[in-house]
């Protein structure tokens, strides 16, 4: 087969597309592609969503049964036996990566990359990676292993997935950057992926495509830690955060708006920026002001559990006897994903002594180590002693805490203006009665 005759079995839905992990990013990939009229074989190891998807039960927040069941319908097949990416003419690896003992875990993706090259067949063949990986792994990591069990010729691309799980964007809606290092692998690779999305941008390798998946995360990592910066300067100033944001956002240029928080959570923001920490130590180079950031962000549960209890202890309540509503598990709005929520992170910190309760419509998650109710009844939020709101569910009725609640303290800034219950924000500590009570502060470093 030749890279032409494989640009043509790609423009005429020919090509047999084999999708290595099914997580958040491989299952939503592997349907759009179905969608698009490819036939898609998934390989994940993960019994339980085996089991999900012959039940046409989706475990992903953003793909819905009926989706899962169409796709499935179309022919999408997917096994815990590798065997089913047999032959493929392409092959996306989609697996998670993270950092375990202060460097990359690259073993899901190399794993991935074996499989590829120990099923791929005798033809000329795509490899995309998709999975999040530090700038170089493509090239360093993945081809080599790759390479090792293949005879044929190979070309790599590097398309960073994009997805915002909760979020107002289709994936059809989303550019993809795609990173190639060479011609053919680039036009291949973006005649693939423009099957699937409205628009695609080309870079010049496949490191600068990592780069620029690394760099997109890293933005949002130190733009938020600058503003929870901001939080404990405006304790002791007469100026609200939250306002001063809003007003420098009517500037319009040169200013995007970015709000404070109990922290930074997920598979991406906590992770991805430490990627480019390990490998600027490669290099022998350092990235002080986002590893500033990431400090200022891994505090900000401590500084909001602190926050919490110095609430309670404003308002007279006896930590012995305190209940605690928490709003939120997950570690953003609208979605069932725990990983990293620093929602737990804050739970995790509240004093043993507090009786503490938290509800999240989208989860069941066995990490939330506390009492874990779904539904959230009046009687609920009136017992009381503080309802903290951590994460901003849509499904959450704020108006009803508003009404029902004694005392709330908003880390969103999420709550209306005028309820009946007394709300206080993140970045307002003193009150009348204890304005000149000195506190104990969490151990902070400067950015």
């Amino acid at each position: 087969m030749t890279a032409e005759s494989l640009l043509d079995r790609i423009a005429t839905r020919e090509a047999t597309i084999g999708v290595v992990g099914l997580g958040y990013v491989g299952l939503p990939l592997s349907l759009s592609f179905a969608e698009a009229g490819f036939e898609v074989r998934g390989f994940d190891i993960d019994d339980y969503r085996m089991a999900e998807l012959e039940a046409g039960s989706s475990y992903v927040d953003d793909v819905s049964d009926d989706r899962l069941t169409a796709g499935l319908e179309r022919g999408f097949a997917a096994s815990t036996d590798e065997v089913v990416v047999d032959d493929c003419d392409v092959y996306v690896i989609a697996v998670p990566t993270g950092m375990h003992g202060g460097e990359p875990d690259m073993s899901a993706v190399e794993a991935a990359a074996r499989t590829v090259g120990n099923r791929s067949g005798d033809r000329e063949t795509l490899v995309v990676v998709s999975s999040t990986v530090y700038p170089g792994a493509t090239r360093e990591v993945v081809r080599p292993i790759v390479d090792a069990g293949r005879s044929a010729s190979t070309h790599y691309a590097m398309v960073p997935e994009r997805l915002n799980p909760g979020g107002g964007y289709e994936f059809s809606e989303i550019p993809l950057v795609v990173g190639a290092d060479s011609d053919v692998a680039g036009a291949t690779a973006t005649e693939l992926f423009e099957a699937a999305v409205s628009n695609t941008h080309p870079v010049d390798s496949t490191e600068t495509a990592e780069l620029a998946k690394t760099l997109e995360n890293t933005y949002r990592l130190v733009n938020i830690g600058l503003v929870n910066e901001l939080v404990r300067l405006a304790e002791g100033l007469d100026a609200d955060v939250w306002d001063a944001i809003d007003a420098a956002g009517t500037k319009p240029f040169g200013f995007q708006g970015f709000h404070p928080g109990p922290g930074v959570g997920g598979h991406c923001i906590p992770i991805d920026p430490q990627f480019l920490s390990w490998r600027a130590e490669e290099l022998g180079t350092e990235l002080s002001l986002l590893d500033g950031a990431q400090r200022v962000n891994d505090r900000m549960p401590t500084l909001v559990a602190d926050r919490i209890e110095t609430t309670l202890a404003d308002h007279d309540v006896d930590a012995e006897e305190a209940s605690v509503l928490v709003l939120g598990a997950a570690y953003k709005p609208n979605v069932g994903d725990t990983r990293n929520s620093p929602a737990l992170e804050v739970v995790a910190e509240l004093s043993d002594a507090l009786d503490v309760t938290v509800a999240d419509p989208h989860t069941d998650s066995t990490e939330v180590a506390r009492t874990l109710v779904r539904d959230l009844s009046p009687e609920t939020i009136r017992s009381a002693d503080i309802v903290v709101l951590l994460v901003d569910h849509d499904a959450f009725d704020l108006d009803a805490v508003g009404r029902e609640a004694s005392l709330v303290f908003d880390a969103k800034n999420a709550m209306d203006d005028g309820v009946a219950a007394e709300v206080i924000t993140l970045g307002e500590l003193e009150t009348d009665a204890t304005a000149d009570v000195p506190r104990e502060e969490p151990e902070t470093e400067q950015l």
